[in-house]
């Protein structure tokens, strides 16, 4: 619960759907399907940098008109009641991603493609946690509204992990004919763990007798960490590896009446590429195991009167684990059961259609659905999204429509210029005029190279190089 605390005070990644899809995405799309690379327009592409934060949750907001974007230009605070939160009683939940890529490289053709890549990636995925749980939280125990009420609540699921991740993407086409073309992709990622936490709430039953006074009838709780504790001297730092493991994404794409000369650097852009594409991809499969500086506590059906909760002072984990063994058991790590544990990727399915309604004008659904292939992974969230996009080979702008977690209605912008992408799914908390539950904000920097249109063998007379090329190609 403490983890939870600090999570939420802090909720002040993501599928980057304006760029995922475009044909140009390259790396920028290796995460939503990676047989994307197979087949493309440029035939390679050299990634600099790319950047993407996302915070989402369904319980605190800041206001509309609250002049963020001023005050962070000033450097000045916003005023603490322009935060806020919803006070209903459905479950609360929240999505943090985060992922600074390094130097990459894609090379592409008809018939394969490959690339590399390697990045920092942070995640957090919460689902489940009781409004009341919340409310107190966020107000603290003195919050008189929910005092000397008996609560239950369960089936809480929070789990946050950051890691560095070095990977491999390949594909190939499988079918090549004048009417389909399909390619498939895989990516297969060694994970190197930094830090982690997890915490299942299975079922707690309480009262909040006043400020001071916790009365905790039945709890069935579960949390491990692995974190470097500064205040104890333990996990060595922040970057300091602590976990490893594997993971990968795997992904289709059928092309209707894919046209070659579309694909051809001696065509002028006026063809279309296909009628329409469509792909199904399995995202973040696998999981990191933790076992440096890991500690894993069970508190199976336990109690307590929890006398002075509002003078506990906790100044790193270590210390939690200690006050709340103590409080519970008596003894400091009496709930201790293990010095290992696993935390899942945000694993999900997605399936994309593609349809080109002229060469340049582009409409896309995608569908994310997360699979929590256990208790203890990161929760992705679901999204469904549409996005109408302008696409040429140095410039494109999209804009994306999505609806994410099936709560919340979102419209964003993208735009691709060369070799820069700048973009958010998420454009209202930007404007000022909407209440904002999240942020969201991606770049990438890269070049592209689309091959050289070469002199025809059988060149005659003075026709020019795009006219030969595009004759053999017809041919």
């Amino acid at each position: 619960m403490l983890f939870f605390l600090l999570t939420m005070k802090y909720l002040h990644a993501q599928e980057m759907l304006g760029i995922a899809n475009s044909n140009y995405a390259g790396m920028m799309g290796v995460e939503l399907n990676p047989a994307s690379i197979v087949g493309a327009p440029y035939r390679w592409e050299v990634h600099l940098v790319s950047l993407d934060v996302f915070a989402m949750n369904n319980y605190l907001f800041l206001k509309k008109d609250s002049k963020a974007i001023s005050s962070l230009r000033k450097g000045t605070s916003i005023p603490p009641d322009r935060v806020t939160y919803k006070n209903t009683s459905n479950d609360k939940s929240a999505n943090v991603q985060a992922f600074a890529k390094a130097p990459g490289f894609i090379y592409s053709n008809k018939k394969f493609g490959i690339g590399l890549h390697a990045s920092t990636r942070v995640a957090l995925g919460a689902r489940g946690v009781p409004y009341h749980l919340a409310n107190f939280m966020k107000e603290g125990f003195d919050f008189t509204q929910q005092q000397k009420i008996n609560y239950s609540g369960g089936n809480a699921k929070i789990a946050g992990m950051n890691w560095h991740e070095l990977g491999i993407t390949a594909g190939m086409s499988l079918i090549n004919t004048k009417s389909s073309y399909l390619a498939a992709g895989i990516s297969i990622n060694y994970l190197q763990g930094l830090n982690s936490f997890y915490l299942l709430v299975d079922n707690i039953n309480y009262n909040v007798q006043s400020d001071s006074l916790w009365e905790i009838y039945l709890a069935k709780v579960e949390y491990g960490h692995a974190m470097a504790d500064p205040s104890a001297g333990t996990g060595g730092t922040v970057l300091a590896k602590k976990g490893r493991g594997i993971g990968g994404s795997l992904g289709f794409q059928f092309y209707s009446n894919r046209n070659p000369l579309a694909y051809n650097p001696c065509t002028k852009e006026k063809l279309k590429k296909y009628d329409y594409k469509i792909g199904f991809s399995l995202i973040d499969i696998g999981r990191v195991k933790f076992s440096k500086a890991a500690e894993k506590y069970v508190f199976n059906n336990v109690s307590t009167n929890w006398f002075g909760i509002d003078t506990v002072k906790i100044k790193g984990v270590s210390q939690t684990d200690v006050t709340f063994n103590n409080q519970f058991f008596g003894n400091p790590q009496a709930g201790l059961v293990a010095n290992d544990y696993a935390i899942g990727l945000p694993a999900a399915a997605s399936i994309q259609f593609d349809y080109a309604v002229t060469p340049f004008w582009y409409l896309n659904f995608t569908a994310i659905q997360r699979i929590p292939f256990t208790d203890y992974t990161i929760r992705r969230a679901n999204q469904l999204s549409l996005t109408l996009r302008y696409e040429r080979k140095r410039f494109e702008i999209a804009v994306p429509y999505s609806f994410y977690d099936y709560f919340k209605h979102r419209v964003g912008v993208c735009l691709r210029y060369r070799f820069l992408v700048l973009g958010t799914d998420m454009i209202g908390p930007y404007t000022g005029k909407f209440d904002a539950y999240g942020l969201d904000i991606y770049l990438g920097i890269k070049i592209q190279g689309f091959g050289k249109c070469k002199k025809s063998a059988v060149r005659t007379g003075k026709r020019n190089y795009q006219m030969d090329c595009y004759q053999e190609l017809k041919r």
